[in-house]
């Protein structure tokens, strides 16, 4: 079954822009039970998720 024919699932996957996470910067912090974690915008434009 190609991809775009997939059934809908009970709880879809949520796929939000990194755009809107980043909201026009390069970094953002993220709060995970009680730990920290870094989303950076590398100079190869790729995203990584540090602790």
């Amino acid at each position: 079954m190609p991809a775009n024919d997939l059934p809908p699932t009970e709880n879809p996957t949520k796929i939000v822009s990194s755009d809107e996470i980043l909201g026009g910067g390069n970094e953002i912090q993220i709060e995970h039970k009680g730990m920290i974690y870094r989303l950076r915008v590398t100079r190869q434009d790729k995203l990584i998720l540090t602790k």
